[in-house]
C-alpha cells in the first residue's frame, strides 16, 4: 500500500466500525430417506438426484427466529454498507444500531426460551397431525432432534470492531486496500438494488405514490449522507436526491409533475451505471464552475452587514422500518416551509474568510458556491466603499454559477 493510499484508507477506516452478525437458526428439517417413502420405489441414483428434506416440527413455531434475523439484517443494510463479510457502519450511527441489535438479541433469546420450553409438545402435536398416515408419523418420530441439540443450534451474536491496516508490511494490507477502495462502488450497488425494488413495487404501473415511497427514498438519502466520507461522489448523489425530494409537500399522495420528478429520480438511482454517470457529471460541473473563476466588476461589500449563520448539519438519526421518512426527518431534512434545494445550503466559506485572503483548501461543492454567491449578491446591493478586488487571489473569486434547477441562483460578476 502506497503511503498516500495508506493515509486515505486509514482515514476512511477511522470513520467506520465493522459489525459481524452471526445468527444461527435450527431448520426444523431432517434429510428425507428412501425408507420414509416405503419399499418398491424406483428412485434415481444419489449421484443424479436427492430426496430433499422432511419437516420434523411445525414451521410456524420457528418463524419468529427468521423474522428477528431479517430485522437485524435490514437494520444493518439500511444504515451501513457490506464490508469484509460484515457491515461497515459510520461512527455516528453505530451506537444507535448497536442498541437496536441488543434489543433484537434480547427478543431472540426470549424466543429460544419459549420455544425450548414447549418443544416436546410442539413435536408431539406435529406427529399427531399425521395420525391418518402412520408411515409419515413414524418418519417424523424417528427423526426427532433432542431438545439440547436444538437449543445449541439457536443463537444470536454480533460484534463491533475497528479495522486498522498493518503499516509494517504493505503486502499484508493489499486485500484490505482493495476492500476499502471498493466501498463506494458497493454502496452505489446497494442503493441501486434498493431503488430497483422500490421502482418495481411502488412506481411501475401507477400514476401516484404515497409518502411511504418517499420515506424509502429518504432512507437511501440518509444512508448516502452518513457514508459520504467514502467518496465525494457519494455526497453529490445525496445532494441531487434532495433537490428533488426537498421540493415536495410534507404529505402525499404525489402525482402529476411531482410523480414524474420522483419517477425520474428513482429510475436514475435504480441503475448503478446511471448513478456513477450522474456523480461524474456533478463532479465535473463543480470543477468547471471553480476553474472558470473571473472578475467583471468591483466587489462591493458592506463590512457592517451581518452574514447569514451557517446551518449546522442535522443530527444523524438511526433509521428503522418503523418510521416514515417525514416523521424521521420532519424537523431536520424537511423543515416547515423551508426548501432543501442544493442552491440554498449554507456556505462553509464566508465573506470574512474570502476578504481576509484565508488559505482555503479543498474543492467547494456546488451548494457551497451557490450559498456564497447569495452572500455576495445580498451584500452587493448595500451602499458601502468599493473594495479593490485586484488584490484577491484568483481562487477566491466567485465565477458564474450553473442553474441547477428551477429557483436556483444564477449569479454572475
Amino acid at each position: 500500500m502506497q503511503n498516500s493510499n495508506l493515509v486515505q484508507e486509514t482515514q476512511i477506516l477511522s470513520k467506520l466500525l465493522l459489525v459481524d452478525l452471526n445468527v444461527s437458526i435450527w431448520s426444523g428439517r431432517k434429510k428425507l430417506r428412501a425408507e420414509d417413502l416405503g419399499v418398491g420405489l424406483n428412485l434415481p441414483p444419489s449421484e443424479l438426484a436427492s430426496l430433499g428434506s422432511k419437516r420434523i416440527t411445525d414451521p410456524d413455531e420457528i418463524k419468529e427466529f427468521d423474522r428477528l434475523k431479517r430485522r437485524a439484517i435490514r437494520l444493518l443494510e439500511t444504515n451501513g454498507v457490506r464490508f469484509m463479510g460484515g457491515y461497515g457502519l459510520p461512527n455516528d450511527v453505530a451506537p444507535a444500531v448497536a442498541t437496536e441489535l441488543q434489543d433484537i438479541q434480547r427478543l431472540f433469546t426470549q424466543q429460544i426460551q419459549i420455544f425450548i420450553g414447549k418443544y416436546d409438545q410442539i413435536c408431539l402435536d406435529w406427529m399427531n397431525k399425521w395420525n391418518g398416515e402412520p408411515k409419515w408419523r413414524k418418519a417424523i418420530e424417528n427423526a426427532i432432534t433432542p431438545k439440547a441439540v436444538v437449543q445449541q443450534r439457536l443463537g444470536f451474536r454480533f460484534t463491533l470492531c475497528r479495522v486498522v491496516p498493518d503499516a509494517s508490511d504493505p503486502s499484508l494490507s493489499k486485500g484490505l486496500e482493495q476492500e476499502v477502495q471498493g466501498l463506494s462502488g458497493q454502496l452505489f450497488r446497494e442503493i441501486a438494488d434498493a431503488a430497483e425494488d422500490l421502482l418495481d413495487n411502488s412506481f411501475v404501473g401507477k400514476g401516484s405514490v404515497s409518502r411511504k415511497a418517499v420515506s424509502a427514498m429518504l432512507k437511501m438519502h440518509k444512508k448516502l449522507s452518513s457514508l459520504a466520507f467514502l467518496n465525494p461522489k457519494v455526497q453529490d448523489v445525496a445532494e441531487y436526491m434532495m433537490t428533488v425530494i426537498g421540493k415536495l409537500p410534507k404529505s402525499g399522495p404525489y402525482e402529476g409533475a411531482q410523480f414524474q420528478d420522483l419517477l425520474g429520480l428513482i429510475m436514475n438511482l435504480s441503475d448503478e451505471t446511471k448513478i456513477l454517470k450522474m456523480a461524474e457529471v456533478f463532479s465535473k460541473t463543480s470543477t468547471d464552475v471553480q476553474s472558470s473563476i473571473q472578475v467583471q466588476a468591483p466587489l462591493v461589500v458592506d463590512a457592517t452587514t451581518a452574514l447569514p449563520a451557517v446551518v449546522e448539519s442535522p443530527e444523524l438519526l438511526l433509521i428503522d422500518d418503523e418510521e416514515t421518512a417525514f416523521d424521521l426527518a420532519g424537523e431536520n431534512l424537511l423543515a416547515t416551509n423551508v426548501s432543501m434545494d442544493v442552491g440554498h445550503t449554507a456556505a462553509t466559506v464566508t465573506l470574512d474568510e474570502l476578504m481576509a485572503d484565508s488559505s482555503l483548501e479543498g474543492d467547494m461543492s456546488i451548494g457551497e458556491l451557490s450559498a456564497l454567491a447569495q452572500q455576495i449578491q445580498s451584500s452587493a446591493v448595500q451602499a458601502a466603499p468599493v473594495v479593490d478586488t485586484s488584490t484577491l487571489p484568483a481562487a477566491h473569486i466567485v465565477a458564474p454559477l450553473v442553474e441547477l434547477q428551477s429557483g436556483a441562483i444564477e449569479f454572475c460578476m
